[in-house]
Order: C-alpha cells, then sequence, then structure tokens
C-alpha cells in the first residue's frame, strides 16, 4: 500500500504519524517565531544534555534513536553554533564526550518555554480522559512492538 493508499481515518499507525509530522512542524515554527534557529532532531540532543549535563556521543544516539553518524552531524552543527562542546574521553579516544556551553545552558529555559505552549495547544480542546486513553494506546502499540521510547522522545 503506498502512501496516497492509506487509510488514515482507518489506520491508528497512518494517523499517528501524520499527527507526529504535524506537531513536529508546528513545534519548529513555534521555536523559529520565538528566535530559536534549531532543528527537531538538535533540540533532541539538546533535551538529553539539558537533563543530563553532559554525555557521550554514542548514549546521545541511544536517547534520540538515531545512528552514530546522524548523531555526529548534529552535533557538528550545535558545536558550530556555541551551544555544545566536545571532548576526547581521556581513557578511551574513541568516545566523543559531549557537554552545554554557556550559550546552551542559556537556551534551556526559553526553548523549553516555547515547548510547554506547543504541547498545550496541541492538547487544546482534547478531553484530559481522551488524551490519557490516547497516551495509553500509543503506548501499548510500543509494547507490541518491542520498542522503548526514552524519556527524551
Amino acid at each position: 500500500m503506498n502512501r496516497c493508499e492509506c487509510p488514515t481515518h482507518e489506520s491508528l499507525g497512518c494517523l499517528s504519524n501524520h499527527a507526529a509530522f504535524a506537531a513536529r512542524n508546528y513545534l519548529t515554527r513555534q521555536l523559529a517565531l520565538h528566535g530559536i534557529d534549531m532543528t527537531i532532531e538538535q533540540f533532541k540532543v539538546m533535551v538529553v544534555l539539558w537533563k543530563e549535563g553532559s554525555s557521550t556521543q554514542q548514549n546521545i544516539a541511544d536517547f534520540v534513536g538515531k545512528d552514530k553518524t546522524s548523531v555526529t552531524r548534529l552535533i557538528a552543527g550545535l558545536e558550530k553554533r556555541s551551544l555544545i562542546q566536545r571532548a576526547t574521553a581521556c581513557q578511551d579516544k574513541r568516545c566523543n564526550h559531549v557537554t552545554l556551553t554557556r550559550q546552551g545552558i542559556a537556551l534551556e529555559q526559553p526553548t523549553m518555554k516555547v515547548l510547554e505552549e506547543a504541547t498545550r495547544y496541541l492538547h487544546e480542546g482534547i478531553d484530559p480522559d481522551d488524551l490519557a486513553i490516547a497516551l495509553r494506546v500509543l503506548k501499548q502499540m510500543c509494547l507490541t512492538l518491542n520498542y522503548t521510547p526514552k524519556e527524551s522522545e
């Protein structure tokens, strides 16, 4: 079945994919409107670092669900903008340790505020009981598929 044939009104998978795509686009626009130049993938990297303070590149890759090469590109972009810095771990030269810079730390509060406002808007008009059911159903789908999303997702 190709994308055009996907019965979105009957498929939880297709409909949740469309909703996730629309939500990502909305959050990207909101970040830009607030002067925050960051992709959703970069945002995920920053969330890990805001939560952990610092991390290895491999741990970040595991959290954001990307391969190490993709995360290397994301980190390079954030490093170029002076939001993070990388250093080779002393004990293992293959292991990069990533930490936030002052600019990266300062970006947490305004970025998370935009996320909170966007989430509030996305949940607007949804009955809290219905939202709880939707979350429970999506979590069950993840369990059925043996997929455990990380807290940052």
